[in-house]
């Protein structure tokens, strides 16, 4: 019976099932607490280091781009500046000088084929007459009313109405006067002689009205009334003080001939009498538009 037992029993070196249970299952309890206690432990130190090296990746990246920027900005200006000053030098000194001379003994001439009815000229002439009668005024005005040239629109046609320098005929009507300055009653109306005047406005023998000596058009209206009813209506009147003005020519150069652009304006030499070019302006109109269409306008 001893033999039996003894040869049954289990070797000491071996681990019975319960003390393999008890053992796996303090190993296991030790790996859980294990890992609690090492999340406690570590983390901390490793959210630190990756911190620290983001923190220094982000900031040397910032800073190699805000150097670049800085670079090439300031490349591209030095090239700007140096190509802004080259083009200023060159315009400067293709710019020529000229200085006009006055024309004397000469009117206007308007081609009607040429003239686009852009009211350029009158524009010109109203700013030009503005900055001398009444430079208070010059600043922030321009009104065509001071213009002596006046573009006038009909059907299909444009009428460009200014003063022809018209004279009378001394063995018909006794006189070599302009028309307006014969029935002139204070002599306001009057031909200024060469070597007199404003240079650019006035003189060389052309017409001039003394503002001083005027009556206006609420006294008179001579001037006007023998222009419109005979000749080309060249009369106007300043809108403020209510004088007459006419067309001087602007003393020999003439700003309306220099404004436009399609060379309608001539300044010619009168071969004759300005008062064969001079009508009203419902009657030239009729004319063009026959010679331009081959028809009268039909109203």
């Amino acid at each position: 019976m001893s033999e039996e037992h003894s040869s049954e029993s289990p070797p000491k070196d071996r681990i019975s099932r319960r003390q393999f249970v008890a053992g796996a299952a303090t190993a296991i309890v030790s790996a859980v607490v294990g890992g609690i206690v090492g999340s406690q432990a570590f983390p901390k130190t490793v959210t630190e280091t990756v911190t620290r090296e983001a923190t220094k990746t982000l900031t040397s990246t910032a800073t190699v781009s805000t150097t670049i920027p800085t670079t090439v900005v300031s490349t591209a200006t030095k090239e700007v500046t140096k190509t802004a000053t080259k083009e200023v030098t060159t315009t400067v000194t293709v710019t020529p000088t000229v200085k006009k001379t006055p024309i004397k003994n000469a009117m206007l001439l308007i081609n009607p084929v040429k003239c686009t009815g852009c009211m350029l000229c009158a524009f010109a002439c109203a700013e030009h007459w503005i900055k001398e009668e009444h430079p208070e005024l010059a600043g922030d005005t321009i009104n065509l009313e001071f213009s002596r040239i006046r573009p006038m629109r009909f059907q299909y046609v444009d009428v460009v109405n200014v003063c022809y320098q018209c004279r009378l005929e001394p063995y018909a009507e006794g006189s070599d006067k302009h028309p307006c300055e014969q029935v002139c009653p204070t002599g306001a109306l009057h031909t200024v002689p060469e070597g007199e005047g404003k240079e650019g406005y006035y003189g060389n023998g052309y017409l001039w009205v003394d503002k001083d000596k005027c009556l206006g058009i609420d006294k008179c209206g001579r001037c006007l009334e023998v222009c419109e009813e005979q000749f080309g209506s060249g009369i106007s009147y300043d809108p403020i003080t209510k004088k007459a003005q006419v067309c001087s020519m602007c003393g020999g150069m003439p700003v309306c001939a220099d404004a436009c652009p399609e060379g309608a304006i001539e300044v010619v030499a009168p071969g004759r009498n300005g008062r064969v070019y001079a009508e009203p302006p419902e009657a030239k109109a009729e004319l063009y538009y026959m010679k331009l269409f081959g028809v009268r306008r039909d109203l």
